[in-house]
């Protein structure tokens, strides 16, 4: 087997894409002569025949200048590199075993395609330890997918691109692309790990809270092969939403509709009844679009609600209800996926979207979803909170708007449902078309843009009805007592690391205070640095509670916003090199230090989420037994 054929062979199974576009490239015309000086494989170089630059000045002291100035991230586990030239600079980096991935972004196929004919990755591609890139072909979905690797994501913030050798520096505007993609995606992945602690408390609460009505309503595994029709229309409350009630009222009878919560009260006015209505902001003002429809108009819809909606807005909702989970942790604890796990995205749109995708909808159509401003206001008329209810400000953001001529203005909520929306759509992109006929507000990459009269004009189907069975009294009992046990071994599961998190905490606040003295007493040559190395290893042997199924599952969503930005802070001192006996003392104590905060708030966040289980258990244990007496 050749050296081509072997990394070819890897390429199929990992970059299919790119694989494909390797095999179709004629050897014949090539844009590079390959010179290699010595028979020296690192002495390789491409020179372009077009522009007579060749990719190395000397491909050997290039190699060896290159590897010399990233020694200062001799400690990182993850690189970024644009080009990948040779590949011999990257063979050599990685004998370094601190460095367990490198990501290559190449702008030119033809080099991608003469490096793996003559050097063989396929080892290194195989194990993901080099990840390969053709520019034109990286997106943010890709940027996203790459960058939310668990293994790496607490190194986002030491993201940095480097350039090859000066032959790649013309590429500018690719480079810029893939950076930006990239802190685009960084941004991304650290919101979504929430900013806010009590909001995940929140959403603990509510979910607890929920759990009687969840099961002993309608299961989520149910609707998922009751699709109704061929289309799916997702009716968001967009301020271009107003000029297509007209069509969408004309072919009410012939698609699903699933509307997100907002836009309900909108539709009642204009007679236009949805299929399913998304609900998931756990915010109590989203009561008030359920107070302005009708109990009669409710009446048969299907309402699928997140388990972490408020409960005031649980109670106002009249409809079929279909409790179903967010896909966090923190549900998945409890084993029931009968109920279902949706809502990946932020907003009730983009779970609108991921319902469409696991109901099997072949087309999904969008409108009202603007994610921008139309003539100053932020909704359609109708919207209950009223079509400014988002004020334009100074911190707003530009963005490509739909149909792609020119700029509109949005801002960062709005930014991180569309993203949200591209990485879902290129995700469902196989099994799912869709199209965005809002004809307003940002475009939405990969959706493909059409008038909604023009996609609408020719359909012929009626739907059908979607029916739904609510639960045994025998299958509710059994989920009652089922969660009743879930939330009472959590409790002891909590209490227990609490303590271990506590008694630790305990060592490193004294040996802090005995820092601190030894500081202001000029006594540092007194630090007992052996003491130090041991309580280090103790802070990491506990940090191991973190890769603990059940501990990631109960406080994984109320520790991560803290916990990951503390974590982004301590990477920077983890794989800063130090050289001398005194730098790495110095290490040592920024090391211990910086925990002393991190374990206090850890205690602090197993405790107020043990507090929040004792008392929801309390109301489950009640309403169960309103339950058997019924």
């Amino acid at each position: 087997m050749t050296t081509f054929e072997k990394n070819i062979n890897v390429l199929k199974k990992n970059k299919p894409n790119l694989a494909n576009k390797l095999l179709q490239i004629n050897p014949n015309n090539l844009n590079y002569e390959i010179y290699q000086g010595e028979n020296d494989p690192a002495q390789i170089n491409y020179i372009n025949k077009k522009t007579f630059k060749p990719i190395y000045d000397n491909p050997l002291k290039d190699t060896e200048k290159k590897i010399k100035e990233i020694e200062k991230f001799g400690k990182y586990p993850i690189l970024y590199f644009f080009g990948l030239g040779n590949g011999i600079f990257y063979k050599m980096i990685l004998t370094n075993k601190l460095l367990e991935r490198v990501i290559v972004y190449e702008p030119d196929i033809e080099i991608i395609y003469i490096t793996l004919n003559i050097l063989d990755l396929s080892e290194e591609i195989e194990k993901g330890k080099i990840v390969l890139f053709l520019s034109e072909d990286y997106f943010f979905p890709q940027a996203l997918n790459i960058l939310e690797n668990w293994n790496f994501r607490f190194y986002l913030k030491l993201y940095d691109l480097n350039i090859l050798t000066p032959y790649y520096a013309k590429y500018t505007e690719e480079i810029f692309k893939i950076n930006d993609l990239n802190i685009r995606a960084i941004k991304q992945i650290i919101i979504s790990h929430g900013n806010d602690a009590t909001d995940s408390l929140i959403g603990i609460n509510h979910h607890l809270h929920n759990i009687p009505e969840m099961i002993k309503n309608y299961k989520f595994k149910h609707l998922i092969n009751k699709k109704n029709s061929d289309i799916a229309v997702i009716v968001a409350t967009g301020p271009s939403l107003t000029k297509q009630l007209p069509i969408l009222k004309e072919i009410q009878d012939k698609v699903t509709i699933i509307s997100v919560d907002a836009s309900l009260p909108i539709l009642e006015k204009h007679n236009i009844k949805p299929d399913i209505v998304t609900v998931l902001e756990r915010v109590e003002l989203t009561s008030k679009f359920f107070k302005n429809t009708s109990n009669e108009f409710m009446k048969d819809i299907i309402f699928v609600i997140a388990s972490l909606t408020h409960k005031k807005t649980v109670k106002e909702i009249k409809g079929k209800k279909v409790i179903t989970m967010r896909p966090f942790p923190f549900n998945r604890y409890f084993n029931m996926p009968e109920f279902g796990y949706v809502g990946v995205g932020m907003s009730s749109a983009n779970m609108a979207y991921e319902l469409a995708y696991i109901m099997n909808y072949p087309i999904t159509i969008l409108i009202g979803q603007d994610l921008a401003y139309g003539d100053g206001v932020s909704h359609a008329k109708g919207h209950v909170l009223g079509v400014d209810e988002v004020k334009q400000t100074e911190n707003d953001l530009y963005v490509t708007k739909y149909g792609g001529d020119g700029i509109v203005r949005t801002n960062k909520v709005w930014t991180w449902f569309k993203n949200n929306f591209e990485k879902a759509i290129y995700d469902a992109k196989d099994k799912m078309l869709t199209f965005n006929c809002t004809e307003g507000g940002a475009r939405i990459e990969g959706a493909k843009e059409i008038p909604f009269r023009e996609i609408t004009k020719d359909l012929k189907q009626t739907k059908k009805e979607i029916k739904l069975k609510l639960p045994p009294k025998s299958n509710i009992d059994k989920n009652f007592t089922k969660v009743i046990k879930k939330i009472e071994d959590a409790i002891i599961f909590g209490k227990k690391n609490q303590e271990k998190i506590e008694k630790l905490y305990v060592k490193v606040a004294k040996t802090w205070d005995n820092l601190v003295y030894l500081n202001k007493t000029n006594q540092l040559e007194k630090i007992n640095f052996k003491k130090l190395y041991k309580l280090s290893d103790e802070i990491d042997k506990l940090k191991n509670i973190f890769n603990n199924k059940k501990f990631q599952k109960l406080f994984l969503d109320i520790t991560q916003s803290f916990i990951v930005n503390y974590e982004l802070d301590l990477a920077k001192i983890q794989v800063k090199k130090v050289y001398t006996k005194e730098e790495k003392q110095a290490q040592i104590v920024d090391w211990i230090m910086k925990h002393k905060e991190w374990l206090f708030t850890l205690a602090g966040a197993i405790d107020t989420v043990i507090y929040n289980m004792k008392k929801e258990l309390k109301y489950i244990k009640k309403e169960y037994q309103n339950f058997k007496e019924d």
